[in-house]
């Protein structure tokens, strides 16, 4: 299984039912007229972590968004890439020899390294990562001095949320750019010279399967075409950054910080992106990935944790779903001499 296959089964504990919620709002009155009377409804607020009525509308949309964005991606993933490579060389399935042409030499000549096993940085690693950081994350909220389940959850969902959408956007970009891995022309003759013989590909005999099961030497072969952006650059930097950020709005910005825990806090911080720093490096010094692979990649992390961090807390490290809110239905009548006005507005 591929690095982003590996990736989206271990999110994949993250996914709920889809639903959709609306808010409906405001049916302003009349202007400059004189109020005659109002009648109002008890307000209903939301309590915080207190018996909370949660899940909330909100909370079933966010799992809707993990499970779409996973669907979408398992769906992309099982597509082949675009035969024209939006950037370097294309690959001509009818014609295999043309791509062996020494002028992609540089571009695509590196030699392919085993999956799992001659990596610097296999995969399963990056997957294994997945739940820690979320366990991490989970407990670090849940037990702080001012933390609840509330907060917990949606420091989890956060983490969920920026995974999936991740995937989804750096698996479309990969389908629609097509780009060749940097090992792509060794993958070729591995794959042609022991699996499909083509009179194109002159053959040494001395070739090395892509993978003794036929089945997965194709699947080696089909993901030589997506090498943009690297997934494994997006998903350590979409872990890196989002932990970075639930650590900073507790140790290091927020308002429960004090110097101690700043100097804490940017350490983990500090360790968290030379994590990821290691994991880019490494795309690129086995020949997996461009240096410009992994920095779409490592900005589309970043990117994503962003967008699911701040949606869901504010400067000062809370969640915004803690603060309480009134729901109230209210009900205005507005009279006036000219003209007279009559208005409703519901406010939830």
């Amino acid at each position: 299984m591929t690095l982003l296959g590996k990736l989206a089964t271990l999110s994949s504990c993250f996914v709920a039912e889809m639903a959709v919620g609306c808010v409906c709002a405001l049916v302003g009155a009349w202007p400059g007229a004189a109020r005659a009377q109002t009648a109002e409804l008890p307000a209903a607020t939301t309590p915080s972590d207190q018996g909370a009525p949660w899940p909330t509308t909100r909370d079933w949309v966010d799992y809707g968004i993990i499970g779409a964005s996973l669907g979408g991606f398992y769906a992309l993933h099982s597509l082949t890439p675009k035969a024209d490579s939006g950037i370097g060389p294309s690959f001509d399935a009818q014609h295999p020899g043309l791509i062996l042409d020494p002028k992609h030499a540089g571009v695509i000549g590196r030699r392919h390294l085993i999956e799992d096993k001659e990596e610097t940085v296999p995969a399963s690693y990056v997957g294994l990562a997945v739940p820690a950081v979320g366990l991490w994350l989970g407990l670090q909220e849940r037990f702080a001095a001012d933390g609840s389940a509330r907060q917990a959850h949606d420091t989890v969902v956060g983490l969920a949320e920026s995974m999936a959408t991740t995937l989804l956007v750096t698996e479309l970009a990969k389908y629609q750019f097509g780009r060749l891995r940097p090992d792509f022309a060794d993958r070729v003759r591995r794959y042609y010279c022991t699996a499909e013989k083509s009179p194109e590909i002159q053959c040494t005999g001395n070739e090395i399967p892509l993978d003794a099961d036929p089945a997965k030497a194709a699947k080696i072969f089909a993901d030589g075409r997506r090498s943009f952006p690297s997934g494994h650059a997006a998903t350590s930097f979409v872990l890196a950054t989002y932990a970075g950020l639930v650590t900073g709005g507790r140790m290091v910005w927020g308002e429960h910080a004090t110097q101690q825990s700043r100097i804490a806090g940017l350490a983990l911080q500090a360790a968290v992106y030379a994590g990821a720093g290691i994991v880019i490096w490494s795309r690129v010094e086995n020949g997996r990935h461009n240096p410009t692979d992994v920095l779409a990649g490592s900005l589309i992390g970043i990117g994503m944790a962003n967008l699911a961090y701040w949606r869901r807390f504010d400067t000062g490290g809370r969640a915004r779903s803690m603060a309480a809110k009134s729901s109230a239905w209210r009900l205005d009548v507005e009279l006036g001499p000219a003209p007279v006005g009559i208005g409703l507005a519901l406010r939830f």
